[in-house]
């Protein structure tokens, strides 16, 4: 295995310079080549070009007093094995104050859902339990919830940064139903109106990203058809397609290459399909050298297009990745406040068990489930 890797990793290497070469040359042309990718039809996801590609930006100036809020989420899915089909979310979350008044704040809190209410409307008509994607969702969405609530707790609100572990775009819900949908992004578009109102910048952060959104752009530069049209691609008849050198190659590996420490990339326009309920919130993301490694940063749209806020999330996301040895520190307190450990699902059901038991329920447990909780042979 680890011969075979290193092999790899050898001819790896010359995907990514090409695929470096390849960002330096469409940026000489760049707004050439952004009218071509944004007229091709592929089946990837394609990022809206808005300046030359392989543009750095320098650390800008941290304030000398800053806060951040973050929060993250776990939860204990439903488990048919169990005694019932209820479920838990658990919500942490952070406020750090850094300057003269240097402070913390940290609370966790667990919301407990069953029965019908917390059921899901199908195509038909008909009502099934939430499953573990659905769940998930209702967990994101409680997280950027949470957001509007730790400002209520902040008298003041200048250099502060919201900071969200992971993407702001709802790639899930593009196959649920209807009613679901419309009812977490009304929620989401309602906690984004407020952080615009407010002028407090909001940031997904991802560590070691696997997008290959421009990766994705530069195979259509790659491609020799004046507009690309995969469906009708006339090169599949060779042993290799023109676009396929850099297949494999990702955005992380690509601007590992073009970005110092404290450097961010250009903005870029994600075109992910839910983005059309979106509106003013459009995502925008850039990728950032916090050092350690190139992680990608997404922002609201009215932050993008405000150089004083996009200029405040790029330095404290560096300050915070920082202090975290490679990771924002208000993330990793967040996620301490949040993760439900398999001890307290445990637990949890344990409780769920003695309440039926107290009200005098027969529990009737699978035999998988009492597998679990008897010694084995």
């Amino acid at each position: 295995m680890v011969e075979e890797k290193k092999d790899f990793e050898g001819k790896f290497i010359d995907k990514i310079n090409l695929a470096y070469s390849e960002l330096e040359l469409r940026s000489r042309q760049w707004q050439e080549f952004s009218k071509k990718v944004k007229l091709s039809k592929t089946s990837w996801l394609l990022p809206g070009i808005s300046s030359p590609l392989n543009i750095t930006y320098t650390l800008p100036p941290r304030p000398s007093s800053y806060t951040v809020l973050a929060s993250d989420g776990s939860q204990i899915f439903p488990d048919r094995h169990e005694a019932l089909p209820c479920y838990l979310i658990n919500i942490g979350s952070v406020i750090l104050h850094y300057g003269t008044d240097g402070k913390a704040h940290l609370r966790s809190y667990p919301k407990f859902f069953y029965g019908d209410e917390d059921r899901l409307t199908t195509w038909d008509g008909r009502m099934i339990p939430a499953d573990s994607e659905v769940i998930s969702e209702k967990r994101t969405l409680m997280e950027f919830e949470e957001i509007l609530r730790l400002l209520e707790d902040c008298e003041n609100k200048d250099n502060t940064l919201a900071l969200c572990d992971g993407t702001l775009i709802f790639w899930r819900l593009e196959g649920t139903p209807s009613d679901f949908k419309g009812e977490i992004m009304n929620s989401f578009i309602n906690v984004l109106d407020k952080l615009k109102t407010l002028r407090v910048p909001i940031a997904g952060y991802i560590s070691y990203p696997g997008s290959i959104d421009i990766i994705n752009a530069l195979r259509v530069g790659l491609c020799p058809e004046e507009i690309s049209y995969c469906s009708q691609c006339p090169y599949t008849e060779l042993p290799e397609l023109p676009c396929s050198p850099i297949q494999g190659v990702t955005d992380r590996m690509l601007f590992s290459k073009v970005l110092e420490p404290g450097e961010r990339s250009s903005l870029f326009e994600s075109s992910s399909k839910i983005l059309e309920l979106y509106g003013e919130h459009r995502i925008s993301f850039f990728y950032l050298n916090v050092g350690e490694e190139i992680s990608r940063v997404e922002i609201p749209k009215w932050v993008a297009q405000d150089n004083d806020l996009l200029n405040l999330v790029h330095t404290l996301i560096f300050d915070q990745a920082k202090k975290g040895n490679g990771y924002p520190t208000a993330l990793i307190e967040a996620h301490e406040q949040a993760v439900v450990k398999a001890k307290d699902r445990d637990f949890f059901y344990e409780l769920v068990k003695e309440a039926l038991v107290r009200s005098d329920f027969k529990v009737t447990l699978s035999r998988k489930g009492l597998s679990k909780r008897s010694p084995g042979v």
